[in-house]
């Protein structure tokens, strides 16, 4: 495998180059060729024209890549990269997927069927473009059963925020193909029997100040996920309380040293706010409720020295080649010293490839999704490991490149910041371990008075003994399965449990009656949503404790009660409850049937795709059901 790196200032040096390019190459024998394309400053219409000139002129070299920035130009320059990846006997398989908002079920069945086409499939690459797009859906979609590949990328730089209201997408960003894409995914598979891929994830940031409790907003046109509160202020003000920073245009310049950081599955995910309004703040990526929230910090060396380590992970896997995904918000915080990061991995690879996005993608052994502030690292290689150029120039640095050997009061600030902070938390450590003993015990009770409740509401309605318990169990697998973290597992658990204790409140004779109800038995019956969650929001202490069971009825589609919500305005852990609890209903006896057949219950599951069900919590009970080939899970008879 060969890779080569082209720069060219504007569109039209690129252009012009491609014929001695294709002279380069001609006659050079290779398997297969990709040209990886990133633009910046370019408009979509004039980047085709480069696709269409590299397609006639080098009609055996198969392009994917992403505009950084076009249309009200944030870098107002032009520049562009190919970068050239040759293989021996490695294959690249391009697809471009035209993709609106709420499509990225179809989107990754696209990337599934192609996945289980093709053998040996060793990585995914992946470029979206339009921020409305769901990502961490489709990267769901895409990975589950395929944990053990690589799913790595970056979204095209679209502007952010609002212009004259409207959120600003369109044709400011795209993904390239053998054409442009402005709302969609470009995906290149790399097959090869031979082929290694080492991706890593380098970030630098660490964990700051106490864990601080939030809401989730809505999700918007402008970023996957929104935060409407950070302990009970307006999400914005939580930099203003900190740093004394207000929202403005260069609000990211000034934070950029304090993303807000969640840990889940074991790994630390930053993000950075892209836009506020009305005092959320929009981000790329999705933040889910439960999760344990913290400021995030972080020094120039810290920063760098991550970066550092990581060059010398990749260059002890020997690569072919190298792709570097990398985010402006650690180009914004290191300035002039930003070069450094990738300078590391061109000492042993001056043809790798470096790129911005306005988020980075890392899927891989269930852990990541949409990241921030990070750097994604993908080595290539074909066959055995060869034996690379020793360092030039590997001198020690302190991580200011730039200074002179005079170091800026912000950064002898932020050093003396750190080690403070470093000394606070050895001691509170000591202290939460107490803590955390303490707790589990109490929690331990807890679960145990609530468990027994369960069985309280379970023993009211004679036809479903154990259908809390069941519940909760199967909204915990599908949590699993959809990439929760352990706690948020145990929460949506606990939530099953309690989905029905408004039940409480309906009478016996209604709830145990044998045939069917009239119009006022059932609309006593469809009380017990509002007649749970108003039981359980007197809990202060869990004051999530209560979606579950006010929103398990909901439907996709907006026909549920008791509020008659829609798709993505139900909570998550009500979505989950719901598949739990029809999957339940329709596995247990009853007064009037026994438990149905499971093809029949696949069948409805599957119908219910869309209307009733979130497409992709749907998909993973089908999954599920599809595992389970001797039917254990049902009541028993």
């Amino acid at each position: 495998m060969e890779q080569k790196n082209f720069q060219f200032a504007t569109l039209n040096e690129a252009v012009d180059a491609i014929n001695l390019i294709r002279d380069e190459y001609k006659g050079k024998e290779f398997h297969d060729a990709l040209i990886h394309i990133y633009t910046t400053g370019i408009p979509g219409e004039r980047v085709q024209k480069l696709i269409d000139v590299i397609k006639k002129e080098l009609p055996e070299f198969k392009c994917i890549g992403i505009s950084e920035v076009t249309g009200e130009v944030v870098f107002p320059v032009e520049f562009v990269v190919l970068n050239i990846i040759l293989s021996d006997e490695t294959e690249f398989h391009v697809v471009q997927i035209d993709c609106a908002p709420g499509e990225e079920l179809k989107a990754g069945k696209t990337v599934e069927d192609m996945l289980n086409q093709y053998q040996d499939v060793k990585g995914v690459e992946v470029y979206p473009s339009n921020h409305a797009i769901e990502v961490s859906g489709f990267l769901k979609i895409v990975s589950m059963g395929h944990e053990d590949i690589p799913f790595w990328g970056a979204m095209a730089v679209n502007r952010s925020g609002m212009v004259d209201g409207k959120a600003a997408l369109g044709d400011s960003g795209f993904g390239i193909g053998d054409r442009i894409v402005y709302s969609g995914f470009s995906v290149v598979l790399y097959t090869g029997k031979n082929l290694e891929i080492n991706a890593d994830y380098i970030l630098g940031w660490k964990a700051v100040g106490r864990e601080m409790e939030y809401t989730v907003g809505k999700r918007t046109p402008v970023g996957e996920g929104a935060l409407k509160t950070i302990d009970n202020m307006p999400a914005v003000d939580i930099y203003k309380k900190y740093l004394g920073v207000k929202w403005n245009e260069n609000f990211v310049f000034n934070v950029c040293e304090f993303p807000l950081m969640v840990q889940r599955d074991g790994m630390d995910i930053c993000f950075m706010p892209i836009y506020s309004e009305n005092g959320e703040l929009y981000f790329s990526g999705v933040l889910y409720s439960g999760e344990k929230l913290r400021l995030s910090y972080s020094t120039p060396e810290e920063i760098l020295g991550a970066s550092k380590k990581g060059s010398e992970r990749m260059r002890e896997f020997s690569p072919d080649a190298v792709l570097l995904s990398m985010c402006f918000n650690r180009i914004f915080y290191l300035g002039k010293d930003a070069h450094a990061e990738w300078d590391y991995f061109k000492r042993y690879n001056p043809e790798a490839a470096n790129y911005h996005g306005s988020y980075e993608i890392f899927k891989y052994n269930k852990k990541g999704g949409v990241l921030n502030s990070a750097i994604v690292a993908v080595g290539l290689r074909e066959g055995v490991k060869k034996d690379l150029k020793e360092y030039e120039n590997d001198e020690e640095d302190d991580g200011y490149l730039h200074n002179e050997g005079i170091i800026p009061i912000s950064y002898r600030i932020s050093k003396f910041f750190n080690v403070m902070t470093d000394e606070l938390v050895h001691l509170q450590n000591n202290l939460e371990e107490e803590v955390y003993i303490k707790t589990k015990e109490v929690e331990a009770l807890s679960l145990h008075i609530i468990q027994s409740l369960a069985q309280t509401i379970d023993a009211k309605d004679k036809y479903t003994n154990g259908h809390s318990e069941r519940v909760a169990k199967y909204a915990m697998e599908i949590a699993r399965r959809a990439g929760y973290s352990q706690k948020q597992q145990e929460d949506i658990y606990v939530m099953g449990l309690l989905h029905d204790v408004g039940k409480i409140g309906i009478a016996d004779a209604v709830i145990n009656k044998p045939g069917r109800l009239t119009k006022e038995e059932f609309d006593a019956i469809k009380e017990h949503p509002v007649i749970g969650a108003d039981i359980l929001r007197k809990i202060r202490e869990m004051p999530n404790l209560m979606i579950g069971a006010r929103w398990h009825h909901e439907k996709y589609d907006g026909s549920g009660y008791p509020d008659g919500l829609k798709g993505n305005e139900i909570p998550i852990e009500a979505r989950i409850i719901a598949v739990a609890d029809a999957y339940d209903a329709m596995t247990s006896n009853r007064s009037y049937r026994n438990v149905l057949p499971q093809e029949v219950v696949r069948k409805e599951i599957e119908e219910g795709s869309g209307s009733q069900f979130d497409p992709l919590l749907a998909g993973i009970m089908v999954q599920i059901i599809d595992e389970d080939t001797r039917y254990n899970m049902r009541e028993n008879d």
